[in-house]
């Protein structure tokens, strides 16, 4: 690769494209240009990921490649070392990111080209590894992150759909690691009906894979078109996932205590400001949205947008 800035660029605008910093990565910088509450993040892109594929020799595309060959080729790439190259963007990128803080960890997402996308969300179908504390684990997680592309539930979402059978590439989002006290993820329309004058959160404590990863029986939250909370299900949160305790990085599920179990998350007060914030940027994006956010002392944080497909599917009507 002849320039160095084709592969690491910083999120904090919308100017890069989807094709070089996957749908996270585009979402990030959106979201970044519209002012959102979004924590400091950088993306390994996809012409990294390239480079690394083409010095191995790996496939570029899904065509003839046989499921048998899938755990082989993961295999290759956690093996592998990053190229000199990488390895020093990515290491000054970290020490940027975390620096300010001796307790300070990164996410790190995998951001494919064709994720978040209006018609296939790609949602769950790569990996994501949190609380990394060191340049050695952020190595890891980035290849782990990559090795994700050919797993074979990704590799049959991807044939599922008419997307991404002509180009097997994947960007990497590092991101400053917010240690919330609560995770929310937002539905700025019903995402069952996609009644747009009804605002759906889920709330539960700790971070937000005990969510995403179906962990607990969430509250849930409907917050009618005047910010009123027309309806609040408390749910059953046992476990929660934390930042690990001892400093050695990565995250840890504990029980929730007992007090808090059947406690509620956020208060109407909490409910309405966020599904404020969450209108006000749906409006700005120009359609419905589904944010992953959480508090932290009370600050509220979004962490990634995308689209709501069924959202979208019930506006645009019948085919």
């Amino acid at each position: 690769m002849d320039d160095d800035r084709d592969l690491l660029v910083w999120l904090d605008d919308d100017r890069h494209v989807r094709a070089r910093v996957g749908g996270k990565g585009a979402g990030l910088g959106r979201l970044a240009a519209q002012g959102a509450p979004v924590p400091p993040a950088f993306c390994l892109t996809t012409d990294a990921y390239r480079a690394m594929a083409s010095a191995l020799g790996l496939p570029t595309t899904l065509r003839g490649v046989a499921d048998a060959q899938l755990s082989a080729i993961q295999a290759e790439i956690e093996r592998a070392p990053l190229t000199a190259s990488v390895r020093a963007g990515l290491h000054d990128g970290f020490r940027s990111l975390v620096n300010s803080s001796p307790e300070a960890t990164a996410a790190v997402r995998s951001s494919a080209p064709t994720e978040d996308g209006a018609a296939f969300s790609h949602a769950g179908q790569y990996d994501t590894v949190l609380g990394v504390r060191d340049p050695a684990a952020l190595e890891a997680a980035i290849k782990r992150c990559w090795a994700s592309l050919w797993t074979e539930s990704a590799v049959a979402y991807r044939r599922r759909g008419s997307d991404g059978a002509d180009d097997a590439a994947i960007a990497v989002v590092i991101q400053r690691l917010v240690p919330c006290d609560v995770s929310v993820v937002i539905f700025t329309a019903d995402p069952v009906s996609g009644d747009g004058d009804r605002l759906v959160i889920d709330a539960t404590w700790g971070l937000g894979e005990a969510l995403v990863s179906s962990l607990v029986t969430p509250d849930r939250i409907a917050v009618d078109s005047f910010g009123r909370v027309a309806v609040y299900a408390v749910g059953t949160k046992e476990t929660m996932v934390v930042p690990d305790p001892d400093g050695a990085g990565g995250t840890r599920r504990v029980p929730v205590p007992r007090r808090l179990r059947s406690a509620r998350v956020l208060t109407d007060e909490q409910a309405a400001a966020i599904a404020a914030e969450a209108r006000c940027l749906a409006g700005r994006l120009g359609h419905p949205v589904d944010l992953e956010g959480g508090l932290h002392e009370g600050t509220f944080f979004v962490f990634q947008a995308r689209p709501i497909t069924t959202a979208v599917a019930l506006a645009a009507g019948p085919a």
